[in-house]
């Protein structure tokens, strides 16, 4: 997607994402979580809200010191003083200060009591926890 996002001359433009995919394994089915930035998956385990997503900003301790390994600039809490996350699609101008499109990955085994997922980007999130959001799954369906 990063190299398709280039012909399309993104050097000050960008995204992030989060997508999600369950596949039957064995037994089991399995979620897997891909994101890239701050769009977040959440899922309800028995009504209780565990975050299966990574918030890749400056924030992140982790991804700060990442940036500055690979030689990249923080400035001001953001990638190259400009970008607020630390990974995305696009934004080729800021691939030399650390910004990255590879996303974190996780493997989640489903289980009955997994209800809801709820996936949305940073302005749910800016205005809402992950037990909210979860809360407000719960609320909508036992008002039908």
């Amino acid at each position: 997607m990063d190299k398709e996002l280039r012909l399309l001359d993104s050097e000050g433009c960008g995204s992030t994402a989060c997508v999600c995919m369950v596949r039957k394994e064995g037994a089991h089915q399995v979620l897997y979580v891909a994101n890239v930035g701050d769009t977040r998956a959440v899922i309800s385990k028995s009504n209780v809200a565990e975050r299966l997503s990574i918030d890749d900003n400056c924030h992140n301790t982790l991804e700060c010191e990442r940036i500055k390994r690979e030689g990249g600039l923080i400035l001001n809490n953001r990638v190259g003083g400009v970008l607020a996350v630390t990974r995305a699609f696009g934004d080729h101008a800021l691939k030399k200060c650390g910004l990255t499109p590879i996303p974190h990955i996780v493997k989640y085994i489903l289980k009955p009591f997994d209800k809801y997922l709820v996936i949305a980007s940073d302005g749910v999130w800016d205005e809402l926890s992950d037990q909210d959001a979860v809360n407000y799954c719960i609320d909508d369906q036992t008002t039908e």
